[in-house]
């Protein structure tokens, strides 16, 4: 049986959508994902899924951290910004307000919670690399329900 016939399965798994910051040097970054899960409650651990040739990827690889940002299902026009990487101006992220913490990666000012992570592991996995991190830092900025993949009407079962 053809991989193909897989795609209608892999459209029916849950996934959150993320703005992953990622930084190197003074300069700073962020891009949509949705390949993220926990992957150890002793260290804290999270794994996460970058395109290997991607300008996030790269950052990551030189600073060894990233953010991950929690985005609220009434925040679509957030994630959509951040399907094409965010350059900083300023305080700003594609003009949306950013803060730094422990790790330097940026934390959305809307972003309903957020986490820093500093890299444990990489592995390549076909087109992505996947990233393990150990969360360092995290918190929240207020409440709401977390976006999804689903209630976004995307699907990513390529």
């Amino acid at each position: 049986m053809p991989a193909e016939s897989a795609k209608p399965a892999l459209e029916q798994i849950s996934y959150g959508l993320y703005i992953i910051g990622s930084k190197d040097g003074d300069e700073v970054n962020g891009m949509t994902a949705n390949w993220l899960t926990q992957c150890s409650f002793e260290p804290r651990m999270v794994a996460l899924a970058v395109e290997a040739e991607s300008h996030t990827m790269t950052n990551i690889r030189a600073s060894r951290v990233f953010s991950v940002n929690l985005v609220a299902e009434a925040d679509t026009r957030l994630i959509e910004q951040f399907v094409e990487p965010q350059a900083r101006a300023g305080n700003k992220l594609g003009g949306i307000d950013f803060r730094t913490a422990t790790t330097g990666s940026p934390i959305l000012e809307q972003a309903l919670a957020w986490l820093e992570c500093e890299v444990v592991q990489t592995v390549m996995t076909g087109d992505h690399e996947l990233v393990v991190g150990r969360v360092v830092a995290g918190g929240e900025n207020r409440e709401g329900e977390p976006l999804t993949l689903k209630a976004m009407g995307w699907s990513y079962g390529e």
